[in-house]
């Protein structure tokens, strides 16, 4: 056998030796395996982050409620002396940090939510890890068993391609269907918070005039 033939019978035994190694079902879950622990890892990191989030929207909210309450002191003094406009201004103020708080408390729910959401896939990737180690166990065994009674490798059994292109099919579509629905959010968020904030400044000048009339009747004894 001259020395290209050697060499080309070289390279296919290598390409053979690598495709079976790809298709391994056994080597595709001890992938799988892995992908889980760096996936736990993140939500569990996630969590830790999302609860540091809610601890400072707390701080923040405490901030808001003080600032909601100085302002509310400014305006009344402002009236008990006559000074309408400073009043006004000072009412303006507090009724902006009563709708930060709002929205601030809106944040800590969906952070608290966000928590619980977190330690609970925590808990199911978990659940889903014991599960996939103990079929991996079955799985080696049956691979072993047609090995011994086919008289080829295990690392023949082409068992996991299919798995591997299902698992390719999913991530796309789930892809795409993240992709469209940040692209929804994305359109429906602009029109939305430019409709928003019109509705938000007339409402605000509403309630404004409506502090400031119960102020003038509070400091004119009525």
């Amino acid at each position: 056998m001259g020395i290209l033939q050697r060499l080309a019978s070289m390279t296919k035994a290598a390409a053979n030796e690598m495709l079976d190694k790809i298709e391994n079902p056994v080597m595709m879950l001890n992938h799988y395996l892995r992908g889980l622990d760096e996936e736990i890892a993140n939500a569990e990191h996630e969590s830790l982050k999302q609860q540091a989030h809610e601890r400072f929207l707390l701080a923040k909210l405490n901030e808001l409620n003080d600032q909601a309450s100085y302002y509310e002191g400014k305006a009344e003094q402002a009236a008990l002396e006559g000074r309408e406009a400073e009043a006004r201004t000072a009412l303006e103020a507090k009724l902006l940090y009563l709708e930060q708080k709002e929205e601030t408390q809106k944040l800590i729910h969906l952070a608290k939510q966000a928590v619980l959401d977190l330690e609970l896939r925590v808990g199911t990737l978990k659940e889903e890890k014991a599960r996939l180690q103990e079929k991996r166990q079955e799985l080696v065994a049956r691979l072993e068993k047609t090995a011994q009674t086919s008289g080829y490798p295990s690392s023949s059994v082409h068992l996991g391609s299919s798995a591997a292109r299902g698992f390719d099919r999913i991530e796309q579509k789930l892809m795409e269907q993240e992709a469209q629905q940040e692209l929804a959010r994305g359109r429906y968020g602009l029109d939305a918070r430019q409709t928003g904030i019109n509705e938000q400044t007339e409402l605000r000048s509403a309630r404004v005039d409506e502090e400031l009339s119960r102020l003038l009747k509070k400091t004119s004894g009525q």
